[in-house]
């Protein structure tokens, strides 16, 4: 495939065409209408007083049901250790039976007050697995919004990392590099539900991003982004709330389209893979994961789409790479259609024949040397 240079591969760092810069270019044309112009300084405007408010850097959604209260505890401390300040905790709880709501809430109060104070905790009740973000994100003030579920972990630079990008290229999505490790549950002492790690943590995903490749499949874990609050609160985009699963991908995919995306050159965060206890793969079967994929892909199937710069190429590539391989394809079906290749058929059976003869008369030499040997 192409590359737009020689140190990171085509779709590392999209510099090009977002939404906005698109409109600006539009308005800029000579003969541009100035109905067109006026709106899309409206939208400038109202995208920089957004960002120019006295807001935290970032909002931190927490999704949780209570059910492994210990990795919650290593998240929220993964939260208190952070490197940069600036930033919010939303902590949703969602479907949360009476008993976990009161751990949740212990849980909260045991934080130091300093951190305590920007923890705010939602309840929610009802929908599939995007309804508890939509509801924070409705209530996230942060300049950056992130989802970070209660079972992963963070690096004490995520906060800082993420806040170095939006400088370098506000207004795109942050993408930053994830770990996972496997992680099975186990009793600790005095009967308390725990865990072990069962692996070393391993770099399995792509260190850049590829749109077309995501296309196909999610590479990039939900925690290794920071989505811009422009996205949700100016162009209005919501998690679809009828998806089972791919929630995460599906917002990925239409919001890197929309605004671009910005790498984080840093390893920032571990993803757990939980072993023999119930999670969003165990939980979901395939029929649900397989509907939700297809809803996904049919949404942007009939969508307009904006491209990040050298997709152009790309395709062309791939275009190529199709070409040739009909064209090896069709030279075959027509080897095997010919009138020389059906002539042939039967001294090609001979041949296949002798073949195996051959083949036979060497596996009895081998069987009968030994036993001849043995006497």
């Amino acid at each position: 495939m192409p590359s737009t240079d020689s140190d990171q591969p085509m779709g590392s760092s999209f510099s090009g065409p977002t939404l906005m810069s698109l409109l600006t270019r539009l308005g800029d044309g000579a003969s541009a209408d100035p109905s067109l112009r006026r709106a899309i300084d409206i939208l400038s405007v109202q995208t920089e007083r957004q960002n120019s408010e006295n807001r935290p850097f970032l909002s931190v959604v927490v999704r949780t049901q209570g059910r492994r209260l210990e990795a919650l505890a290593d998240a929220m401390l993964c939260l208190y250790g952070q490197s940069s300040a600036d930033f919010e905790v939303l902590l949703v709880c969602h479907d949360a039976d009476p008993a976990s709501a009161v751990s949740i809430s212990a849980l909260v109060e045991s934080q130091p007050a300093s951190f305590r104070e920007r923890i705010s905790t939602i309840e929610v009740t009802g929908g599939r697995r995007a309804r508890p973000l939509n509801v924070a994100t409705e209530r996230a003030q942060g300049r950056y919004i992130a989802f970070y579920d209660d079972d992963d972990l963070l690096f004490g630079h995520w906060v800082e990392a993420f806040r170095i990008s939006a400088e370098r290229a506000p207004g795109r999505l942050l993408r930053a590099r994830v770990a996972s490790q496997r992680a099975i549950p186990e009793m600790w002492p005095q009967d308390q539900d725990g865990f072990r790690h069962t692996s070393w943590p391993n770099t399995e995903y792509p260190a850049h991003f590829d749109q077309l490749a995501h296309f196909g499949m999610n590479y990039s874990p939900f925690m290794g982004w920071a989505f811009p609050r422009e996205l949700f609160h100016t162009y209005g985009l919501r998690f679809d709330e009828e998806l089972y699963v791919c929630e995460d991908w599906d917002m990925i995919l239409r919001g890197s389209l929309i605004c671009g995306v910005e790498e984080v050159h840093e390893l920032t965060a571990i993803y757990r893979r939980w072993e023999g206890i119930e999670s969003s793969y165990t939980s979901h079967h395939s029929a649900e994961w397989e509907a939700s994929q297809a809803r996904v892909i049919a949404r942007l199937n009939e969508s307009p789409i904006i491209f990040p710069p050298g997709t152009v190429m790309e395709i062309l590539a791939l275009l190529s790479a199709r070409s040739e391989l009909n064209n090896v394809r069709g030279g075959l079906e027509a080897i095997y259609t010919s009138r020389s290749w059906r002539i042939t058929e039967p001294v090609r059976g001979v041949l296949r024949y002798a073949a195996s003869g051959a083949r036979f008369t060497k596996r009895a030499v081998r069987r009968v040397i030994p036993s001849r040997s043995s006497q």
